[in-house]
């Protein structure tokens, strides 16, 4: 059975384990090994989570979620507001043996019940990142641009990926 819930500071050691796991399966080719214990030691610091879980538990539309898959933490998400009815999907990654398992979807509704009102999410995703593509094309989510980012002086395709929300139900 699946649970979304709110983060807590509890969860916190979950998230880096998630992280670490997630980030070495979906980027490893992609991005250096360097890059990313790197990128994961900053990112996922104590420190770091420690502020956004915090962030989170003052804020009336809580936007850092925690999926349980039978009482085991099996992924998070979280959301920023852009502009008044529009969220970015910051990062959403659930451990590789929980893929496809609705999860993902359990997320997106969950947010589009949180942060009402809402019209629109979208993320950015590596064009690299098939895992992730394949996860937002599926969700109902539509590609709407492209940009280039440098990393470690290698440049990278990043799409944008939107979904636009209807007052009645997600990806209609």
């Amino acid at each position: 059975m699946i649970t979304i819930r709110f983060v807590s500071h509890e969860d916190i050691p979950h998230i880096q384990s998630i992280a670490q796991e997630t980030w070495n399966y979906t980027y490893k080719g992609i991005y250096s090994e360097g890059y990313i214990q790197n990128f994961l030691s900053r990112a996922y610091s104590d420190e770091n989570l420690s502020r956004s879980v915090e962030r989170d538990l003052q804020s009336a539309k809580r936007s850092f979620l925690i999926a349980e898959f039978n009482g085991k933490v099996a992924g998070y998400a979280q959301t920023r507001q852009v502009k008044e009815e529009e969220y970015e999907l910051l990062r959403i990654y659930i451990r590789p043996e929980y893929h496809k398992m609705g999860i993902g979807k359990e997320f997106i509704q969950r947010f589009t019940q949180v942060l009402k009102p809402i019209n629109k999410l979208f993320a950015w995703v590596g064009k690299e990142n098939h895992i992730g593509r394949a996860f937002y094309e599926k969700s109902g989510f539509k590609e709407i641009e492209m940009m280039i980012e440098t990393i470690e002086g290698h440049s990278k395709t990043q799409v944008k990926y939107e979904l636009e929300i209807s007052k009645g139900k997600v990806g209609s």
